[in-house]
């Protein structure tokens, strides 16, 4: 029994170790999809869009209090004197002062309205329902920047080993240099200009390690934990092409799918319910009522001898409010409108997003395929001018100049896969299939 519990704690406890690591600001080592997970959970966006949907449920119960009955209970005390008396019979009678005491229960139920409690309860429902497509909008957009800061972190760390390369063949060719110099085959320029180049290509470094700092505090961002937290990023940067979806079938996946689309059509219905609403506030409304209770003019009286009660029905109909029904109707009739533009925008924006996202990824697709040819060219051009240098048939000019080949080569390339990662990412958030 013990040992069960054991396992079971354990087991607990592991399950539970991200999520503390992740408020703890302690270290965490995450792939992109770990990290999408975390920030769906932790995203201060996130957690917002999911609190107004919980939100939407008091909303609906505010809505449905309208057609239920209301119960009040009332107790209440008066003491009445008045000396006008004194005026009318010239003081005959002498002015009194009386005391009265109440206690009584009430109910209230609405038996019609015009449609204005159905059409509240409807739109207070479809508020809830556009805060789930809101919710849905706020995953889908967080998603996107966790990639994007995710690869944006494997792009940084991949540069640093490039400057750090870059750092140790400098220093190799000042190694090179000094033996020449020592062998007397070189004057001591060759050796000033090597250290020169070896002091240039430390600030990269620094710079290098630095932009990876900067990459670690925007995830931690996103994942909602402190900046400076520990974060190492575990995966590759690496692109593997796949045939491209053509533009028609993006936008139309896009206009099906995206939850910005679906929130702005409940936001068109709720315009309309509103608008329902508001043609019906100068309309009839009817009300059964009912109050029971005891009233007497001594406390010590108040009791079932002393009953009061009273039922009806009452019949509401505003005839004139000076034009505030008549200013509501003009308000929920320009909200309406104001979302039928929306739509239409946001359907232009998203077939333009579509196409500048495509058209990304083709270009990223080219500019990677000839930077990666580039890498082996420059390697070989480098390898055979320090060989070059070595035996003296060389100048320090020329491995200097295929150095820095070798360097944009290596940054073109990772910044080239870093661009078609991210192209690639952002056509399925067009589409929602991130």
């Amino acid at each position: 029994m013990i040992r069960c519990l054991l396992v079971a704690a354990v087991v607990w406890g592991a399950g539970l170790w991200p999520a503390a690591a992740l408020a703890a600001g302690g270290e965490l080592r995450v792939t992109v999809d770990e990290a999408v997970a975390l920030a769906l959970e932790a995203n201060y966006d996130v957690r917002e869009a999911r609190e107004r949907l919980a939100g939407g449920e008091g909303r609906i119960q505010e809505a449905r209090s309208e057609v239920l009955p209301h119960f009040s209970l009332q107790a209440d005390y008066s003491r009445r004197y008045d000396e006008s008396i004194l005026d009318t019979l010239e003081g005959f009678i002498a002015p009194e002062q009386r005391d009265r005491y109440g206690v009584r229960a009430s109910v209230s139920q609405l038996l019609f309205s015009w449609g204005k409690a159905t059409g509240g309860i409807e739109a207070a429902r479809l508020v809830k329902i556009q805060a789930a497509y809101d919710l849905a909008a706020a995953r889908r957009q967080v998603k996107l920047a966790v990639h994007q800061a995710f690869y944006d972190l494997l792009l940084r760390q991949r540069l640093v080993e490039v400057a750090r390369e870059r750092l140790d063949q400098r220093q190799r060719q000042l190694d090179v240099a000094e033996k020449r110099f020592a062998a007397g085959v070189v004057n001591e320029l060759e050796v000033l200009r090597a250290r020169v180049d070896v002091a240039n290509a430390r600030p990269a470094v620094s710079r290098a390690e630095n932009r990876v700092r900067q990459a670690v505090a925007r995830l931690n961002n996103l994942l909602a934990r402190d900046q400076g937290a520990p974060l190492e990023a575990r995966g590759e940067l690496r692109y593997s092409a796949e045939p491209a979806p053509e533009l028609g079938r993006v936008v139309e996946r896009a206009l099906a799918r995206r939850p910005e689309m679906a929130s702005l059509r409940q936001a068109r219905e709720i315009a309309g319910k509103e608008l329902g609403v508001a043609r019906a506030e100068n309309k009839l409304n009817v009300y059964l009522q009912g109050e029971y209770g005891y009233a007497t003019e001594e406390f010590q009286r108040l009791g079932p001898d002393r009953e009061v009660w009273a039922a009806g029905v009452r019949f509401d109909w505003p005839l004139f409010d000076g034009g505030r029904t008549r200013g509501r109707v003009a308000q929920a009739a320009s909200r309406a409108r104001a979302v039928d533009i929306a739509l239409q925008r946001l359907a232009q924006a998203v077939a333009l997003e579509a196409k500048v996202a495509l058209d990304d990824l083709k270009e990223a697709e080219e500019v990677l395929a000839a930077s990666s040819l580039n890498i082996e060219q420059a390697r070989k051009a480098l390898a055979l001018a320090e060989t070059s240098y070595k035996y003296g048939v060389a100048t320090s000019l020329d491995v200097t100049n295929a150095q820095l080949g070798l360097t944009s080569a290596l940054v073109n390339h990772a910044q080239s896969t870093y661009d078609a990662v991210l192209a690639r990412a952002r056509v399925l958030a067009v589409m929602n299939d991130l």
